[in-house]
């Protein structure tokens, strides 16, 4: 049933414990190299040399293929930390280990395709159907453009979306393609707000052959229909649906902590509020109840992002998919993490003042790349309440094909 067993670089036989130690070893760098990060509109080299060689790129890589294939848990706290030195960072090693985890489900012929020489081959993905394709003997030819695709400027592979038609024209199926980077070209798209350093530029697809054992079905992967194929393999049997929303909310997590711990510095350093009696800032009650205020709000994303896992990590413990009511119910624990992640940030704002929009005030970057995570397709509040509404009061048709 597995591939064969590359030769395993330490890094991809850590420990939960070895991989959180590494994740925040990289903190000081990915946050020194933050502000370039975002000039480049794309990951530093030393940013990307120091996740590729700690496994960060590649969480969802087996074991068979030298991957860590780390647990749900640590590859929340991992990503979470590596938010707290930097966001674009975080999603682009969120994103790509989407693509390993992905890529995994596919059979061992397409897995050898990409890790046969080694494990950190890596995948960028996009599943919106986006990219046009007809099916020919084999496979598929595959036409068309998949933005944004974060991440695409450090891979070796691409897994874009593609919908299948019937004889009239309806959409009866979705496919995932997965094809070599040097296949595509690379079109320079991304000028946003926040997470500019993801560098989410579109990729180009022309008349590329796909074949058939590099086809992937999404509603079967969103079923969990393909964790049969590898019994060996838990963590192929999460809810893919829930995986992708929980691994994106992620960075909110440490991206919230971080501009908290730079608060907290600044104010231990001393500073008045401005045209009041307050000479040091730490004795005014508004700046106490925004500080415990902010605090209770990152706690309470926690608390919500730890009970989705739990109930992931159920799934993978039952080999079965998780029912609608509680894929439903992480879709909201998702929206719970954005928005009080977002209302904390805020908060610490309002205690800054308007110097946190100094462009040298890492806050100011830490809000504007949360509140662009925050508007993803996936990870809305106001579509995780809509959604969860309707699965408690029996609604239906749900409102997405992603829960």
């Amino acid at each position: 049933m597995n591939g064969p067993s590359p030769s395993v670089p330490a890094e991809c036989t850590s420990s939960a414990g070895e991989l959180l130690d590494r994740a925040r070893a990289l903190v000081p760098l990915l946050r020194a190299n933050a502000a370039e990060t975002e000039r480049l509109g794309t990951l530093p080299d030393d940013n990307v040399t120091a996740l590729r060689d700690a496994g960060f790129f590649t969480l969802g890589t087996p074991h068979c293929f030298g991957g860590p294939e780390a647990d749900f848990r640590t590859w929340v706290d991992v990503i979470a930390e590596l938010a707290r030195g930097c966001g674009s960072s975080a999603w682009v090693a969120t994103l790509l280990s989407m693509g390993s985890h992905f890529t995994a489900l596919l059979g061992d012929r397409a897995r050898s395709d990409v890790w046969a020489a080694g494990p950190h081959a890596t995948i960028c993905m996009n599943p919106n159907p986006s990219a046009g394709g007809r099916a020919v003997d084999g496979g598929m030819v595959v036409s068309g453009r998949w933005r944004p695709m974060s991440g695409c400027n450090h891979a070796q592979w691409v897994m874009g979306g593609v919908p299948v038609h019937d004889g009239q024209g309806a959409v009866v199926d979705r496919k995932l393609v997965l094809v070599p980077m040097n296949q595509t070209r690379i079109e320079e798209t991304w000028n946003v707000a926040g997470m500019r350093g993801t560098g989410s530029n579109t990729v180009v697809v022309d008349e590329v052959f796909v074949p058939e054992h590099r086809i992937l079905s999404l509603p079967r992967a969103l079923a969990g229909d393909y964790a049969a194929e590898h019994p060996d393999e838990p963590q192929n049997a999460i809810s893919a649906s829930s995986l992708v929303a929980v691994a994106q909310a992620a960075p909110a997590l440490g991206l919230a902590t971080a501009a908290l711990e730079h608060t907290l510095d600044v104010l231990g350093a001393g500073r008045a509020v401005g045209t009041s009696i307050y000479q040091n800032a730490i004795n005014a009650p508004s700046v106490q109840f925004n500080v415990a205020d902010a605090a209770r709000l990152i706690d309470t994303a926690r608390m919500h992002t730890d009970r989705a896992v739990a109930d992931m990590n159920q799934g993978v413990r039952e080999r079965h998919p998780l029912d609608l009511a509680t894929r439903a119910r992480i879709r909201m624990d998702v929206g719970t993490v954005m928005r009080s992640t977002q209302r904390a940030v805020g908060l610490l704002l309002d205690v800054g003042g308007a110097g946190g929009f100094d462009l040298a005030n890492p806050v100011q970057r830490i809000w504007r790349d949360l509140e662009t995570v925050a508007r993803h397709q996936i990870l809305s509040p106001d579509l995780s309440r809509e959604i969860y509404g309707r699965a408690l009061l029996g609604v239906e048709p749900q409102v997405s094909n992603l829960i």
